[in-house]
């Protein structure tokens, strides 16, 4: 099989309140994003790891994953993302061969995904073209509007998304072109897919697979990765 990975790494530490970007703030000696990193490269299933950033971070990125760490620059590649996280995945798909066959799409910062979860997406994405890590809601979901309660929403049939989201290539890069043509905006790819009116499948993944965005996420991470 020829596939792909893109993690993304466009965030900022404003919700941690840091000065630095949360996918470089260190949980057990090591960059989240590299815990990420390490993961995908565990898995074997891929031919090219591809990472999205801002300009300002590439050479940065360059310089921490190949000369102050050593992973394997033919493997792994550095680009510049978008203004909008869409936009990033998209110029990343821009990048690959015509012969890729599966892409699998992560938050930089969802480092405790297993190698598992990845490998299993990956077998029921060539079976239904698109997958996502996903976890049924643990807690009642109400819709509130001006601070009233409208409606309390039915928990089973409430999913928690997740990522990797991964994708046979043609669909998923089909539906991103076609996003950039109508300027159509969404809040991931999983979302581009069901736009186009073609089913997305859900896997149930662990609920570990945090993603680390505030200061009582980064709490729990760094107990995560202690092993507590």
């Amino acid at each position: 099989m020829n596939n792909c990975a893109i993690i993304t790494a466009a965030g900022s530490g404003q919700r941690m309140n840091s000065s630095k970007k949360k996918q470089f703030i260190e949980i057990g000696n090591k960059p989240i994003l590299l815990h990420t990193l390490d993961t995908f490269v565990e898995a074997q299933a891929f031919q090219k790891i591809i990472i999205t950033c801002p300009a300002p971070d590439i050479d940065f990125l360059n310089e921490l994953l190949f000369q102050f760490y050593d992973y394997d620059p033919n493997l792994i590649i550095i680009i510049k993302g978008g203004s909008r996280r869409q936009d990033s995945v998209y110029n990343a798909l821009k990048t690959l061969d015509e012969r890729t066959e599966i892409v699998s799409i992560h938050d930089s910062v969802r480092p405790f995904v297993k190698v598992s979860e990845i490998l299993q997406s990956i077998e029921m994405t060539k079976q239904y073209g698109a997958v996502t890590l996903a976890h049924p809601v643990k807690n009642t979901i109400k819709q509130v509007e001006d601070n009233k309660v409208i409606k309390t929403l039915d928990r089973a049939h409430l999913w928690e998304i997740y990522t990797p989201q991964t994708f046979a290539y043609e669909l998923i890069k089909n539906a991103h072109e076609k996003a950039q043509s109508e300027d159509i905006t969404v809040r991931d790819d999983a979302e581009l897919i069901e736009k186009m009116g073609y089913p997305v499948h859900v896997l149930k993944g662990t609920s570990l697979n945090i993603k680390i965005t505030d200061t009582f996420d980064l709490i729990i991470a760094k107990l995560l990765i202690k092993g507590v």
